[in-house]
């Protein structure tokens, strides 16, 4: 296993030991749409409306992923001081979470979408 995926998997399996079924599957349908915001509304436009909607967990996932690719250290922060879009290294950074957050999305249906019979 790469260092990403020790990463991602320990971050999902943070969420799956909790006991809450409904911040299992907040963070489920987040993880699942987050590529697709990353993509529409850049990474730095993603984190701001994660944390606005109280999405912590994955932001903070985020933050993990982004250091382990690139030694960017606390993005998240950066981006709520409006500090993120100065940095030279923004679209590695981009392209570091998107790859990060595909695995986050695998892992998360693996150990967080449940049964697929309905049972």
């Amino acid at each position: 296993m790469t260092k990403l995926v020790q990463e991602v998997v320990s971050c999902v399996e943070e969420i799956s030991k909790g006991n809450d079924p409904k911040k299992k599957e907040k963070y489920l349908s987040t993880v699942k749409g987050l590529g697709s915001m990353i993509i529409q509304n850049g990474l730095y436009g993603t984190i701001l409306f994660l944390l606005v909607k109280g999405h912590d967990d994955v932001v903070k996932h985020l933050d993990r992923v982004i250091k382990l690719q690139t030694g960017e250290e606390n993005f998240s922060e950066k981006v709520k001081r409006a500090e993120a879009l100065q940095n030279p290294q923004y679209f590695k950074i981009q392209y570091a979470a998107l790859e990060g957050v595909k695995w986050l999305r695998r892992y998360a249906d693996i150990y967080l979408g449940g049964e697929e019979d309905g049972k």
